[in-house]
C-alpha cells in the first residue's frame, strides 16, 4: 500500500523531531530544516530529481552529497535516510510537520491573516498581541496573504480556529436570509 505525502511527512517528521528532541537539538535542526526548505522553494524539481528515474544512482548521490554538506551529521544522516527510502519528493511535507510539532512544544502560534488590502507592521503586530490575549501561546508569526475577493475585514487561520470577519462572508450571509421564505 503506498502512502499519501502528509503521511510519509508525519512519520518521518516525529522520528526526527523525537531524536532531537532526545539529543537536545530541536532548535538546531529546526534552523537546518528551514535553510533546507529554501533550497527545495529554490528549486521546486529538485525532491523529484533526487526521487525519480531521469538521473542515474551516482548522479543523484552527487546531488545529495553537495546537498547535505551544509548541514550537521544528524540532518546529513537523515537526508541520507530519506533518500535511500525514495521519499525526497516528500521533504517538503516532512519538514513542514517537523515545524508543526516544533511550533506546538514551544508554544509559537502561526497566524494567516488574509485581507483585502496589505496589513502594515503595527496591524500586524497588533493581530499577533490580540490572538495571544484570547488564546494560548508564548508567541507568534502572522503572516498576511491579500485577497480582495473579501472585499474588507479580516480571516484569521491559526492551528485549529479559523475566525472569519470578512466583508464578502457577511454579504453572503445576508443573502441567504433574504432567500428564506417569510412566515406569516
Amino acid at each position: 500500500m503506498k502512502l499519501d505525502k502528509y503521511t510519509v511527512g508525519k512519520r518521518y517528521a516525529k522520528a526526527l523531531f523525537e531524536y532531537a528532541t532526545e539529543t537536545q537539538d530541536a532548535s538546531e535542526i529546526y534552523k537546518e530544516l528551514l535553510a533546507l526548505r529554501q533550497v527545495f522553494a529554490d528549486d521546486p524539481d529538485l525532491g523529484n530529481i533526487l526521487s525519480d528515474s531521469r538521473l542515474s544512482l551516482p548522479d543523484k548521490q552527487k546531488i545529495l552529497a553537495t546537498l547535505k554538506q551544509s548541514f550537521s551529521e544528524t540532518l546529513q544522516h537523515f537526508l541520507q535516510l530519506v533518500f535511500d527510502y525514495h521519499r525526497m519528493n516528500d521533504i517538503e511535507f516532512i519538514i513542514d510537520e517537523f515545524e508543526r510539532r516544533y511550533d506546538s512544544v514551544n508554544g509559537r502560534v502561526l497566524i494567516t491573516a488574509t485581507t483585502a488590502v496589505p496589513m502594515d507592521d503595527d496591524q500586524i503586530k497588533r493581530v499577533g498581541d490580540a490572538y495571544l490575549q484570547r488564546f494560548s501561546g508564548n508567541s507568534v508569526v502572522v503572516t498576511n496573504v491579500v485577497d480582495q475577493s473579501i472585499i474588507g475585514g479580516m480571516i484569521l487561520q491559526a492551528q485549529d480556529r479559523r475566525i472569519d470577519g470578512s466583508v464578502q462572508t457577511k454579504l453572503n450571509r445576508v443573502r441567504e436570509l433574504l432567500a428564506q421564505p417569510l412566515n406569516n
